[in-house]
C-alpha cells in the first residue's frame, strides 16, 4: 500500500490577498494617536503579541508532529499487510512445531535424569539400609535357621522309621538278655521265652536269640561236667535218664516246671544226643521238636 505525504499550510500561509484589503482598511481606520515624546528606554513589546506568537508556534509545532507520526504508522501498516497471510501462518506453525519438539526433547531428557537419580537415590539408601542396620546378617542368620528346621524335618521323615526300628530292635535284643538272665537263674519261663524270640520276624532278634542260648547251653553243660565228672560224661553209656524212653525226656524238654528246670531239661538234651545222635543244640526246644516231627514213630517210643 502506498502512502501520500499530506501538507498542512502555516498560520501565516493562511492570510490570502482577500483578506489583506480587510486587515489594511482595518488599520487605517483607527485613529491615529499623536506622537508621544521619545523616551529615553525602548518601549516593551506587548503581552497579547507574545502569547500570539507562542501559540502560533506551538501550533505549528503540534501539526508537523501529528503528520510524522500518520505518516509513519501509514508507512508500517502498509509494509505489514505486504506479507502474504499464508506465509504467516506456515511461519507460526513452524515455530510452534520447532516449540514443541523441544519441549518434548527437554521433557524426555528431564524425565531420564529424574529417573535415573532416583534409581542412583534409592540404591544408596537400599546400601545405607543394609549397613546400619545390619539387616544382610539378620536375613542370613534367618535363613539358616529356616534350612537347618528343613534339613532336620527332612532328616526327621527319613529317618524317622529307621530310628524307630532300632529303637524297637534295641529293646527286643534288651528283652533277649533279660531271658537270657532268667535261664541262668534256673527259671522255666526263661526257656520259653527264648522260644519265642527265636521266632521273632526280625532276622536280627532270631540271631541274637540263638547265639545267646547256644552261649549259655554249653555253661550249662560245663557246669554239670564238672559236677557229674568228665569220665562219665565221656562214656556213651552214662544217661542222666536211664529208665526214661525218648518220649519221656521230650516231655522234660518241652514242659517240665520243676525246680532247676534248666538244668533238668539240659540233662534231656545230652541223653538224647547219646541216644539217637541228633545235632539239636543244647536249649532249642524248637529244633527239638522238628526233629520229632520229623522222626514220629521213633521219637514216640
Amino acid at each position: 500500500m502506498r502512502s501520500e505525504a499530506v501538507t498542512i499550510p502555516s498560520v501565516h500561509q493562511l492570510l490570502t490577498p482577500d483578506t489583506k484589503p480587510h486587515i489594511v482598511d482595518t488599520a487605517m481606520s483607527l485613529p491615529v494617536q499623536p506622537p508621544s515624546q521619545p523616551s529615553q528606554q525602548p518601549a516593551p513589546e506587548p503581552i497579547a503579541k507574545i502569547e500570539y506568537d507562542r501559540l502560533i508556534a506551538y501550533f505549528d509545532k503540534l501539526v508537523k508532529y501529528s503528520v510524522l507520526a500518520i505518516t509513519f504508522i501509514l508507512g508500517m501498516a502498509g509494509a505489514f499487510l505486504w506479507k502474504n497471510t499464508d506465509d504467516v501462518k506456515n511461519q507460526a506453525a513452524a515455530a510452534i512445531k520447532a516449540t514443541q519438539d523441544g519441549a518434548t526433547r527437554a521433557i524426555s531428557d528431564i524425565g531420564k535424569s529424574a529417573q535415573d537419580t532416583a534409581k542412583s537415590e534409592a540404591q544408596n539408601a537400599i546400601d545405607a539400609a543394609f549397613e546400619k542396620q545390619n539387616i544382610q546378617k539378620m536375613i542370613e542368620t534367618a535363613a539358616q535357621k529356616k534350612v537347618e528346621a528343613a534339613v532336620d524335618a527332612q532328616v526327621q521323615r527319613k529317618l524317622g522309621d529307621k530310628l524307630d526300628a532300632a529303637r524297637v530292635l534295641t529293646i527286643k535284643l534288651a528283652q533277649v538278655n533279660s531271658h537270657g538272665a532268667m535261664v541262668l537263674l534256673e527259671s522255666r519261663a526263661g526257656l520259653d521265652e527264648f522260644r519265642k524270640d527265636q521266632e521273632d520276624p526280625d532276622p536280627t532278634v532270631k540271631a541274637f536269640a540263638a547265639s545267646t542260648l547256644k552261649q549259655i547251653g554249653a555253661d550249662y553243660e560245663r557246669g554239670l561236667a564238672l559236677r557229674t565228672g568228665a569220665s562219665e560224661m565221656a562214656d556213651p553209656t552214662f544217661l542222666f535218664f536211664p529208665r526214661y524212653q525218648l518220649k519221656d525226656l521230650m516231655g522234660n524238654i518241652q514242659h517240665f516246671q520243676g525246680p532247676h528246670a534248666p538244668e533238668e531239661v539240659a540233662k534231656a538234651f545230652l541223653d538224647m544226643k547219646k541216644r539217637v545222635q541228633w545235632n539239636v543244640p543244647m536249649f532249642d526246644i524248637a529244633a527239638a521238636e522238628r526233629w520229632c516231627a520229623a522222626h514220629k514213630p521213633k521219637c514216640e517210643e
